[in-house]
């Protein structure tokens, strides 16, 4: 694209928004400090709870976007430049895909610096009192912060707009951008993190809150475990909306080529959210650990109190979200003839998906009747709605979308390396003492103490990440050069998996929104849990229907605006689109 008067001019707005970043950054702990500090004010012409509401989630899931979309698009953008030599056609596709999800970034980078803009002046004039003390705590980070999301814009739109410039024996130098970036990226969301997680389980403070460490406020118990669960499922939530963007270009294409080009990126958009799903309950499971570990009030309040029905509703949620991502892997052998053997088990993954599902749904005790209302355990729900069954149910899930995954990769496919049956044989064998040494470990648990079962748990994860190392290693050795008797045909993906695309994209949103009610609302009363309570006319925890709304309204109003951002980046025009015969179909493959 190079650099040109107009590509000048779009940096106005950008260095607008970054200045104005900066001064609200900058000025806002000084005017709070300045002014007469009160407790709470109503600067909106709603309740400030629900405008901090709004403004929060939106910001967050804006920022998810814009620091996702540049990690996997960069992957993307190294991979093709690593083939460049021994493939030129490959990776000028690859570099096309990496580019057309670089291309959603400007303007919804924008709406993330307006939003958070939006937010922090809700913040600083709502709870005035609450925000001179997290000042007065962080406020070496409340300099910081704002020099880091300089850092980031600045190489955001150096990246984005330098890329047709940088190629060839430059490409070096864009890859560098593109690192950056990222690095300066996550050190954003690390700062942030280190506040919202300070406010639950806050450190290097005396009981009365006067700071004794910065170190300890910012590595508070909570941060890491967040920083982990954020990024994992930041990346999951950028590559559904790629996905969905890939979905919705699909069915407006006009040419088959178009057509081809859009489903391989909605299938690479699926296929990267499918990977780090498999990871993403075990962080939430860290996360989970490490705040019940601070608190036991935690525990009570999420898994056996007032939010203890949320999680039921977070399973089937979570539950649309994996069998839709798995749903739309199998819709994906339609594209490769002869694939009849590997759809056979479909049906078979299907029941098993909603199996597991079923005992993760299953709450502790649920009265149905008076004589349950006693205080007993139900006798089946007692037993299904503890810890030890739910980790087997969520541990076998996973092995079912690994095993789907690998049925994809064999669908059209003969190994042709010499002990290929032998190699089959012990990568199936492994797959089933995986999956039996998981099952093992959690009865075992059931019956073991608290102690040992959190332990068993860790081992199941373990279990399962080493499996998938292993077996996917014997895999990709068993495929290396293997005979293809039907290539994929890109571009005939049946026109409902692109709806399932959209699907997903709507549901990691809304999930997203509710869990955010679930982390803050687990504070229930507390500004900062034990520390600054929460004394303004509109605490307390919203009700679970009020919650499913407001998550529902700001989903909606997220993706209005998403569109609007989408739509903008369109107006740059589209890049030459890539060679995509059937050679090259085989290829992406």
């Amino acid at each position: 694209m190079g650099w040109t008067a107009d590509a000048d001019r779009r940096w106005m707005p950008v260095a607008g928004l970054a200045l104005a970043g900066l001064l609200i950054a900058a000025t806002g702990p000084a005017l709070a400090q300045s002014a007469p500090i009160r407790d709470y004010a109503e600067p909106a012409l709603i309740d400030s709870r629900l405008a901090v509401w709004v403004a929060a989630q939106l910001h967050l899931d804006f920022a998810a976007f814009v620091l996702a979309v540049p990690m996997f698009a960069l992957a993307i953008e190294v991979f093709g430049w690593r083939m460049a030599r021994r493939d030129p056609a490959g990776a000028a596709r690859y570099d096309w895909m990496a580019h057309e999800m670089a291309r959603l970034l400007p303007a919804a980078y924008s709406l993330t610096a307006i939003s958070g803009a939006f937010l922090g002046m809700l913040l600083f004039s709502a709870y005035p009192r609450l925000m001179a003390y997290m000042t007065e705590t962080f406020g070496p980070t409340f300099v910081i912060y704002p020099m880091f999301f300089v850092a980031e814009t600045i190489f955001l739109y150096l990246w984005y707009y330098t890329w047709n410039r940088l190629q060839g024996n430059r490409k070096w130098v864009h890859i560098v951008l593109g690192l950056l970036l990222n690095i300066f990226g996550t050190i954003v969301m690390f700062i942030a993190n280190a506040w919202a997680t300070f406010m639950m389980t806050p450190g290097g403070v005396d009981e009365a809150g006067a700071l004794i460490s910065l170190y300890d406020a910012v590595w508070n118990p909570g941060w890491m475990p967040l920083n982990v669960h954020r990024l994992i499922a930041n990346i999951t939530f950028g590559a559904l909306l790629c996905a969905a963007y890939a979905a919705y270009r699909f069915l407006s294409a006009r040419t088959e080529a178009e057509r081809a080009l859009y489903d391989w990126m909605g299938y690479t958009g699926n296929l990267i959210a499918l990977f780090t799903m498999l990871f993403l309950p075990f962080a939430g499971y860290y996360f989970g650990f490490e705040l019940f570990a601070y608190s036991a009030t935690y525990g009570v309040t999420l898994m056996g109190g007032v939010l203890s029905w949320l999680f039921i509703i977070q399973a089937i949620v979570i539950a649309i979200l994996f069998i839709g991502a798995a749903y739309y892997a199998w819709l994906g052998l339609l594209r490769i003839p002869g694939s009849e053997p590997q759809r056979r088990m479909v049906p078979v993954f299907n029941v098993a998906l909603i199996a597991g599902f079923m005992v993760w749904a299953t709450p502790h005790s649920m009265a149905a009747s008076i004589e349950e209302s006693t205080g007993q355990f139900h006798p089946l729900l007692g037993a299904l709605g503890l810890m030890a069954p739910k980790m087997i149910a969520v541990t076998l899930i996973l092995v079912v979308l690994y095993v789907s995954y690998l049925l994809y990769r064999r669908a059209g496919k003969v190994p042709v390396v010499p002990w290929a049956r032998t190699g089959t044989q012990v990568e199936w064998a492994l797959i089933a003492l995986m999956a039996l040494i998981i099952l093992g470990l959690g009865i075992y648990g059931y019956f073991a103490p608290a102690d040992i079962r959190i332990k068993t748990s860790i081992w199941q994860i373990l279990v399962l990440i080493g499996g998938i190392v292993i077996t996917f290693g014997i895999d990709l050795a068993l495929l290396k050069g293997a005979e293809t008797r039907a290539a994929v045909r890109w571009g005939t993906m049946p026109r409902r998996g692109q709806y399932i695309l959209i699907l997903l994209a709507f549901v990691i949103v809304w999930l997203m929104g509710l869990m955010g009610y679930a982390r803050s609302g687990a504070r229930l009363n507390w500004h900062v849990f034990g520390l600054i309570e929460d004394t303004s006319v509109s605490a307390g925890l919203p009700t679970l229907g009020e919650a499913a709304i407001v998550v529902t309204a700001i989903t909606l109003i997220f993706f209005v605006l998403l569109g609007i951002a989408f739509a903008i980046s369109a107006l740059s025009g589209r890049d030459t689109l890539p060679e995509f015969g059937d050679e090259a179909r085989e290829a992406a493959a």
